[in-house]
């Protein structure tokens, strides 16, 4: 049955921002993927496209492990209605990349 489905995805974001925090608007989105290697693969371009420019300080940044709740008609209408963390079950830190 469809309402039993779940997945799970990989996002990066900044580790200054505290947990209750993490799922609220802020006008910037998350970008997600179907496997760490590429949250990674993607996180370490946008580290270096940070380098390049001497004024831009990279931040520690985590990479995060997240899970959806069970896929139903009301979980859609909750995350199209109430934002990205109506949609999240449970999240972990897989990985912390320190500041260069």
């Amino acid at each position: 049955m469809a309402q039993d489905i779940v997945f799970t995805f990989y996002t990066y974001s900044n580790a200054g921002v505290r947990a209750e925090e993490r799922w609220k608007p802020t006008g910037i989105p998350d970008i997600f993927f179907d496997s760490h290697r590429k949250a990674q693969r993607a996180l370490q371009e946008m580290r270096d496209d940070l380098i390049d420019d001497p004024e831009m300080v990279c931040p520690v940044m985590n990479i995060e492990k997240v899970v959806t709740v069970p896929i139903s008609p009301a979980s859609i209408l909750a995350l199209l209605n109430e934002g990205l963390g109506s949609f999240v079950d449970r999240y972990e830190i897989v990985e912390t990349i320190e500041s260069k």
